[in-house]
């Protein structure tokens, strides 16, 4: 009698580019309830070179017919930001599985498009953020979310990130820190706003922005922003202001000019302030603290360094969910959207200097 084989997920990855072949691909190859079905991408140099890397045989300069031809469960999306929208609309469409990296798209009329395609056709769909897979910080979302601290009147975060070499067009400067396996990201990945859609907001307040909207619950109603480029092509320093759906208010702080040889200095932090006491969250350092007005303090367990961005938990959790094996998505679509709601009113501020509605995106 032959021996009941689990069925696995079927995955295509459209870009190959570097966070495919550092993340997406060895993640899912040592997932044994997973199988990569080919890739995509317009650079077929690319794609052979992480054909050749991990062993995948089927590749694509054209990701329709990818998907077309092999028809798998779930596609991941990790070409250039501003190619998001089309990739991931055809794979909905199709009624595949979706995992849309970071940033979700550049505009809310596309996010909002997204979240209806994939409600519509009863398909997964879930954004890129590691940080969203972390225990202690579902903890504190749960904790919040009962209401532990009070109702939330301001929240505040800072993100100083080593990125500024990415933003100038040099990744070569990192070489040593992030190895890049297979493919590296080119000179125009992150600094040609024609491509990547903006510099620091679009590349890391888009992670510290979603982190602080899961936790909080929150929903962004209107936003300022001030965005200086100094000598890039995009945004190197943010400083954005919300006000969000229940009248909290919000700050959101933001450099990638941390040096490499500071690596160790790089930042995300939060102080989210209710009616009933605190919270503070150090992300970088694992550590996480509730502070209740009846002088109660909760030390939530750290996060040990290798956990502390799981970079492996956004493909496997898409496999999870087109599996069944999880029915909660964890980074769902309507945090993505609120993301892109704040990021789009925050340049649209910054550009125009006037404060900018969401309801007007």
């Amino acid at each position: 009698m032959s021996e009941h084989v689990e069925r696995r997920a079927r995955i295509a990855i459209v870009g190959a580019g570097w966070w495919s072949t550092q993340a997406h691909l060895p993640s899912l190859l040592a997932y044994p309830h997973a199988e990569v079905v080919g890739i995509a991408d317009l650079n077929i140099d690319k794609a052979r070179a992480a054909g050749a890397a991990y062993g995948i045989e089927r590749l694509y300069t054209d990701y329709r017919r990818m998907l077309d031809a092999e028809k798998p469960d779930g596609v991941i999306v990790a070409t250039n930001h501003l190619a998001h929208f089309d990739v991931a609309r055809d794979a909905i469409t199709r009624g595949m599985g979706v995992l849309v990296e970071k940033p979700m798209v550049q505009r809310a009329v596309e996010a909002r498009e997204l979240q209806r395609l994939a409600e519509q056709q009863g398909a997964p769909l879930m954004i890129g953020y590691p940080w969203h897979f972390t225990p202690q910080h579902q903890q504190l979302r749960d904790i919040i979310a009962a209401g532990r601290i009070g109702k939330l009147q301001m929240v505040s975060t800072l993100y100083a990130s080593m990125v500024i070499e990415f933003l100038r067009g040099k990744p070569q400067a990192y070489q040593s820190i992030f190895n890049y396996p297979v493919t590296g990201p080119t000179a125009s990945s992150y600094s040609d706003p024609r491509i990547a859609g903006g510099g620091q907001g679009a590349l890391q307040v888009t992670h510290a922005a979603a982190l602080l909207l899961l936790l909080t619950g929150l929903k962004p109603v209107s936003v300022s922003a001030f965005m200086e480029r100094h000598d890039l092509q995009v945004d190197l320093c943010d400083a954005i202001t919300v006000r969000f759906d229940n009248d909290a208010i919000g700050t959101i702080a933001s450099t990638g000019n941390i040096a490499a040889i500071h690596t160790d200095n790089q930042r995300l932090d939060y102080r989210l302030f209710g009616t009933e006491g605190y919270a503070m969250l150090e992300v970088l350092d694992g550590t996480a603290s509730t502070y209740t007005n009846d002088g109660k303090v909760e030390r939530l367990d750290p996060t040990p360094p290798d956990r502390r961005y799981p970079a492996e938990t956004t493909s496997r959790h898409l496999v999870d969910l087109l599996l069944g094996r999880v029915t909660v998505n964890q980074s769902p679509a309507v945090i993505g959207v609120r993301t892109v709601e704040l990021l789009e009113a925050a340049y649209r501020s910054a550009t125009e200097g006037r404060v900018i509605r969401v309801d007007e995106l």
